[in-house]
C-alpha cells in the first residue's frame, strides 16, 4: 500500500496553503464577527479569490473548464481551506459541490451551459436546499411540494438551516413531486434562481460557529418554475439527494480535520511561547501529552479520510460506510481537539480575541453536519450487522 501522495497532489498542499495562509486566514475573525451583510459581501469576495485561484474548478470536468481533480487532491486542498478559514470552506463548497455538482452530474446540457461556469468563477454563489425544520437526519420526510400546473412546477414548502441561503443565486431544492410513490420514485430536485417569484431567503440565523457562513431559510410560496428548472428526470431525486449527501458528509470530515489542524498548530506553538515556574508550558508532561494526543487523532483522522475518498473515486462498494467511519472520528475528533488547544491556552484561550475560541465554536458543526454522529454510526452498525449476520 503506497501512502505517498503524487507530485500534483504535494504541489497542490503546497499552493493551498501558502494561498489560504496569505489570502484567506486573515479574514476568518473578521468574518466570524461582522455583521450580517458585511459577513455576506466579505464572503462573496473570498469565493471570487477562492475561484480565481482555481478552487471551485476542481469539482468540475476538464470539458466545462474544470480540472477535474479526485476526491484525495480536493481532501487536500479543502484541508488547507479549512484550516485558514473553516465559514470560508463551508460556503465554498456548498456552492461549488452541493450545488454545481448535482447540475455537472444529473443536469442538461443547457443547464451545464448555464449554470456550472458561473459557479466556478464565482460570479454567482450556490446552495443546496433540502433540510426542513422537521426532516433533517431523515430525507424522506420532507414536505416540500411541486405540483403539475399549466405546463409549468409549482413549489410550496419552507427550508431551513441552508448554508448561503442569505446570499445564494442558485439553489438545488428538493421537493415530492409525487407522495404516493414513496421517495425512490416521488422526490425531485429543481434549479430556482434568486428573484423567481415565489422564491424568498430569510435573514441569516445566528450561530454558534461558523458564524462567516450565512446560514438561512428559504421560502417558496407558490414558485412556479418552468420544465428546464427540473434537474434530471421527475421521480429521480431521491437517488440523487443520497448521492450528493455522501459527498457532503465527507466534506464535513474534511472541515473537521483543518479545524482541528488550526487548533492543534495554536496549541503546539503557544506552549513553545507561554512560561510557567521558568520553563515553557510545552516541557509539562500534562500539556505535552494533550499536544501528542492532538497529533494522533489529527493524523487518524486524515488517513480515514483519504482512504474513504480513494474508495469513492474507484466505486469501492464499501465507500459508503467509511465515509461514516471518517465523519464520525473526524468530527468528533476536532471537538476534543479543540477543546484541548482552549485549555492549552488556558484563559487567554476563553477570550474572544483568541484563535481557539473562535474554533472552539466551529468545531462542534461536524458531528451534527453532514448527517450526525448518531446517524452515521446507526449507518456503520447496519454495514457490520449485514456482513456479518449468521
Amino acid at each position: 500500500m503506497n501512502y505517498e501522495l503524487t507530485d500534483t497532489q504535494k504541489a497542490i498542499r503546497e499552493q493551498y496553503e501558502q494561498f489560504c495562509a496569505k489570502e484567506i486566514a486573515s479574514r476568518a475573525t473578521l468574518l466570524d464577527r461582522a455583521s450580517d451583510e458585511e459577513a455576506g459581501s466579505l464572503m462573496r469576495e473570498n469565493l471570487r479569490t477562492l475561484a480565481d485561484q482555481g478552487y471551485m474548478k476542481m469539482f468540475f470536468a476538464e470539458e466545462y473548464g474544470g480540472t477535474g481533480a479526485d476526491l484525495v487532491t480536493r481532501a487536500i486542498a479543502g484541508e488547507a481551506l479549512a484550516k485558514a478559514c473553516p465559514a470560508t470552506y463551508l460556503s465554498a463548497n456548498a456552492s461549488a459541490l452541493l450545488c454545481g455538482l448535482p447540475v455537472h452530474r444529473f443536469g442538461s446540457s443547457e443547464q451545464k451551459e448555464r449554470y456550472i461556469g458561473r459557479i466556478m468563477s464565482g460570479e454567482q454563489i450556490g446552495a443546496f436546499a433540502l433540510t426542513e425544520l422537521d426532516a433533517g437526519s431523515d430525507t424522506t420526510g420532507i414536505k416540500t411540494t411541486a405540483v403539475r400546473k399549466n405546463g409549468n412546477w409549482v413549489l410550496n414548502g419552507t427550508k431551513t438551516y441552508i448554508t448561503n441561503a442569505p446570499i445564494a443565486d442558485i439553489c438545488i431544492v428538493a421537493a415530492y413531486t409525487e407522495q404516493d410513490a414513496g421517495p425512490e420514485n416521488g422526490m425531485s430536485t429543481f434549479i430556482v434562481e434568486k428573484g423567481t417569484p415565489g422564491f424568498t431567503a430569510g435573514k441569516p440565523l445566528d450561530k454558534l460557529g461558523y458564524r462567516g457562513s450565512p446560514t438561512g431559510e428559504l421560502f417558496l410560496e407558490d414558485c412556479t418554475v418552468s420544465d428546464d428548472a427540473l434537474l434530471g428526470e421527475a421521480g429521480k431525486g431521491f437517488a440523487q439527494v443520497q448521492q450528493i449527501l455522501a459527498s457532503g458528509t465527507l466534506s464535513i470530515a474534511v472541515a473537521s480535520l483543518g479545524v482541528a489542524m488550526a487548533c492543534l498548530e495554536r496549541a503546539a506553538k503557544y506552549a513553545g511561547e507561554r512560561e510557567v515556574s521558568g520553563k515553557n508550558i510545552n516541557r509539562y508532561q500534562e500539556v505535552s501529552f494533550r499536544l501528542a494526543d492532538m497529533m494522533i487523532m489529527t493524523d487518524v483522522s486524515r488517513l480515514l479520510i483519504y482512504r474513504a475518498a480513494w474508495a469513492m473515486d474507484m466505486d469501492d462498494p464499501e465507500a459508503s460506510v467509511l465515509i461514516s467511519c471518517a465523519k464520525v472520528f473526524a468530527g468528533e475528533s476536532a471537538t476534543q481537539i479543540a477543546s484541548m488547544a482552549l485549555q492549552v491556552h488556558g484563559g487567554r484561550g476563553y477570550m474572544k480575541d483568541c484563535d481557539v475560541e473562535r474554533l472552539y465554536r466551529d468545531a462542534k458543526l461536524g458531528e451534527i453536519d453532514g448527517g450526525t454522529s448518531e446517524i452515521q454510526r446507526l449507518s456503520i452498525a447496519e454495514y457490520i450487522l449485514d456482513r456479518f449476520a449468521t
